[in-house]
């Protein structure tokens, strides 16, 4: 065992949000009060618009209300949930509101199920209302699922089944996750460990902890290997069953549908991104000789080239972000203030917590929230950078379209979030002299685009493997996704990184496997589109940014196209996801000139 020096959990400790604008507590009488106004009026709207969906105007003023009233129990159970996932409380609690929410839809899903019916003369004929104008885009939206709209009926039961089916196993995905016991050495004991604690782990400088975080996460997912590939094999079932009942051809259908974005596209990214894949083995080797290691194993991916990096107590994480935003834009530097000053955020790494970070949306008229594990290093401090513009987009978006089209595609929900890292990474390294220092930043920062752009498609690559074994063969061993796994990463690699065996239960702890099916290509979009993004606005900064804050404002209420032509991008050339990863080895290219100076030989 290896001695880690200091502990990962006080950096933030006490950072927690404050949920009460949604609810006092689990045990608040406004919650069932709430639930019972939306029955009630889920229950008039379909008496009043069944089937005539007339007058449309009025019939969505009423809809939005119902859905804002939905919106607070579910976000609440939610984030109260996530708090603790550990708990039999709260998770009896989040399931009694998935069932309510479902209970109220089922009077509301004649709308879209009408809808889609409707020939498209018809429809177009409605859509020429101008009181519709807002609205236009979100019904069309609406229209691009009628071939895969099943009648009304069929649609009660899919979404009955679905808090026993994929909603249900991906509850016991989070559940075994978030109790799974991790160990590592610390001032001479076995001392218990978060995932997010031992992810941290692996951007250590020392090797051996490194490695001790490596086995820790084995030695714990190994005993859960059986479960969590169940979890699995019935998420790729229920998906499967999915694409037959809805008529799908595609295991990627749904989520391309709900992006926006056509197959031939995402394989052109898919492919661009692979045919780029020689530029991680070039940096990775860089990475060896600057480690000075003899070999390069998984592990030693993301560790930290600056030996001396500096653990960052969360006030002065605030600090840096909030001094990047209001630099950029004092108006985005307002609105970030307001997540530390209104306590949207929870920060502290504490036993049950979800892992990971995300901001979750509310209503117009509340604020987002945003969850991060806070361990201290400069990657958190991004991540809080990243977080933050994810709110950001949210508060601007939900002001000027409101609840139903607040909420971008993720192929489009990721831009400001990677935008915001951007320009506190910037902030950062322009601060920086120390050439060592400077390497070590950009290297991270190397480490963290290669993770959301290489490491994205490699997740995707092995969730088509994974999906197209089970069409072909049914259920699948824990192996044959340890296989899949592998091969995926081999692909990006090559020869460039040995994969021990330990990394086969890679696959295990990626919770978009289970969540969001194909979730995972969207950050690639979202990063070499930012990359591109932020050319444009390094070309023209007072120029850029109005363009872009029409473009967050504007949330989903607009095809990705009409948003990336906002700022003069056109991601449909053929070429357009070269221009980003150009920039990826611009970045690799002045890590190696800084490298090759006389102070590192």
């Amino acid at each position: 065992m290896v001695r880690v020096k200091q502990s990962h959990t006080d950096f933030a400790k006490g950072v927690t949000w404050d949920l009460s604008p949604l609810y006092a507590s689990i045990d608040d009488p406004k919650i069932e009060a709430d639930l019972r106004e939306a029955g009630a009026l889920a229950a008039a709207f379909e008496k009043k618009y069944k089937p005539a969906l007339s007058p449309l105007p009025g019939l969505l003023a009423d809809y939005k209300k119902i859905v804002t009233l939905m919106t607070r129990p579910g976000v609440f159970s939610h984030l109260f949930f996530a708090e603790k996932t550990d708990s039999a409380e709260r998770g009896a609690f989040l399931q009694r509101i998935k069932e309510r929410l479902t209970e109220i839809q089922s009077h509301l899903l004649f709308f879209e199920v009408e809808w889609n019916k409707l020939g498209e003369e018809t429809a177009e004929r409605l859509l020429e209302d101008p009181a519709l104008a807002g609205e236009r885009h979100y019904l069309l939206k609406l229209r691009q699922w009628a071939a895969h709209t099943l009648s009304e009926a069929e649609e009660k039961i899919m979404a009955v089944k679905d808090n026993t089916s994929r909603h249900a196993f991906s509850r016991l995905f989070d559940e075994v996750m978030n109790s799974i016991p991790f160990h590592a050495e610390e001032n001479g004991r076995r001392v218990k460990k978060t995932e997010g604690e031992v992810l941290a782990l692996f951007h250590s400088p020392e090797r051996p902890v490194r490695r001790m975080a490596s086995e820790a996460l084995a030695e714990g997912l190994a005993p859960h290997t059986r479960i969590l590939t169940y979890i699995y094999n019935m998420i790729l079932a229920d998906h499967r069953a999915g694409l037959k009942i809805r008529r799908f051809k595609h295991p990627m259908d749904p989520m391309n549908l709900s992006n926006e974005i056509d197959l031939g596209s995402v394989r052109r990214l898919i492919e661009s991104v692979k045919n780029a894949y020689p530029l991680v083995s070039r940096y990775y080797r860089l990475k060896k000789k600057l480690l000075g290691l003899d070999a390069f194993y998984d592990y030693d991916r993301y560790a930290a080239v600056d030996a001396g990096e500096a653990r960052v107590p969360f006030e002065e994480c605030k600090s840096i972000v909030l001094a990047g935003y209001h630099e950029f834009s004092p108006e985005a530097g307002r609105i970030a203030e307001l997540f530390f000053k209104n306590r949207w955020i929870d920060a502290e790494v504490r036993e049950g917590k979800q892992g990971g970070g995300f901001c979750c949306q509310t209503t117009p008229d509340l604020s987002p929230y945003i969850l991060v594990n806070y361990t201290g290093n400069l990657r958190d401090v991004m991540t809080v950078a990243h977080e933050l513009g994810h709110g950001l987009h949210q508060v601007l978006a939900g002001r000027r379209v409101g609840i139903l089209e607040s909420d971008a595609p993720l192929t489009m929900a990721e831009t400001a979030s990677v935008f915001g890292e951007m320009i506190i990474f910037e902030k950062i390294l322009s601060g920086e002299k120390d050439p060592r220092k400077r390497l070590g930043l950009l290297c991270g920062k190397i480490d963290d685009h290669f993770a959301t752009v290489y490491r994205q498609i490699a997740l995707t690559d092995f969730e088509l493997r994974a999906h197209e074994a089970g069409l072909a063969r049914g259920e699948l061993s824990g192996e044959a996704f340890s296989d899949f796994w592998i091969a995926a990463n081999r692909e990006m690699v090559g020869d460039s990184v040995t994969l021990t065996e330990n990394a086969r239960h890679g696959w295990k702890v990626i919770p978009h496997f289970i969540h969001s099916p194909f979730y995972c290509y969207a950050y690639a979009f979202a990063q070499l589109f930012v990359l591109s993004l932020y050319r444009r606005y390094k070309e023209d900064k007072k120029g850029f940014i109005p363009k872009y804050f029409e473009m967050l404002s504007l949330g989903g209420s607009q095809k990705p196209e009409a948003i990336a032509a906002i700022a003069g991008l056109d991601i449909h050339r053929a070429d357009f996801w070269e221009a980003g990863i150009g920039l990826l080895e611009e970045f690799v290219g002045q890590a190696e000139e800084l490298a090759s100076e006389k102070i590192f030989q």
